[in-house]
């Protein structure tokens, strides 16, 4: 897939899943009420998670650092961020999460990943927790586990070298591993597709579930029947377990 069709795809497959709306709801819960908040990202990206987390999280004003690698969406970030009353002040880096340790990232309240390290390998995965850990009293981490669905994403980083993801078994079993401890909660959200969904809504979704361009069959009936492979058929939708785990360290 090129840029544009995998944003495209991620944009209708987004479209289909409450995950974010109840991710940001157990955030919220997890930060809790007070005045300001001092939070930084790793992974940010265009900040489709972020900037729902600051107009929900319940702190009056918010100071926020994001870490990315992608500059068109760093850019795009700091013009978002900029018109936003809410936050006091920001900084947003153009660096690899992987950099944590890189002195222009200050030390803040709360360090959150979301979704951003399944695509390091455990070791280095660990390394960088490890590392933030020091920059940040508690850190929050949302990381779907292994399944069905998931399946294709981990192939597709298999073949990118990534062959141990932080997916969230592993996760959990790292963290235990080195004595780290850990609350988790389980969000338990799910995919609704219509099935009276267009051919092409079908296409995509079908496309960025399995992180490569479909090439199967191309006929709406087909594309229903591949998409209903992946849950249960129930009151007019096609409905997928589509849960995160949430992970609060510190």
């Amino acid at each position: 897939m090129d840029e544009w069709d995998y944003n495209t795809c991620n944009a209708t497959f987004r479209s289909l899943t409450d995950q974010q709306r109840l991710m940001v709801e157990e955030t919220s819960r997890l930060i809790g009420a007070d005045a300001d908040l001092e939070l930084t990202s790793y992974g940010c990206g265009f900040g489709m998670f972020e900037l729902e987390l600051i107009a929900r999280v319940p702190r009056r004003t918010v100071w926020f650092q994001g870490v990315d690698t992608n500059g068109e969406a760093v850019a795009r970030l700091r013009t978002e961020l900029a018109g936003l009353p809410k936050v006091r002040g920001h900084r947003v880096l153009t660096v690899s999460m992987a950099d944590v340790a890189d002195l222009r990232v200050s030390p803040t309240e709360y360090g959150l990943f979301v979704q951003s390290l399944c695509y390091l390998d455990a070791d280095d995965g660990m390394a960088v927790l490890k590392e933030a850990r020091n920059r940040h009293r508690v850190l929050i981490v949302a990381v779907t586990p292994l399944n069905r669905l998931n399946g294709p994403f981990a192939d597709s980083l298999a073949r990118q070298g990534v062959t141990r993801p932080l997916f969230a078994q592993t996760l959990a079993a790292e963290l235990a591993r080195f004595g780290i401890e850990f609350r988790s909660v389980t969000v338990g959200a799910e995919i609704a597709v219509p099935v009276s969904a267009p051919a092409h809504r079908l296409l995509e979704f079908l496309t960025f579930a399995r992180h490569q361009p479909w090439r199967g069959g191309t006929g709406r009936g087909e594309l229903l029947d591949a998409v209903a492979g992946l849950g249960t058929v129930s009151a007019g939708h096609v409905r997928i377990p589509h849960p995160v785990e949430v992970f609060a360290i510190g």
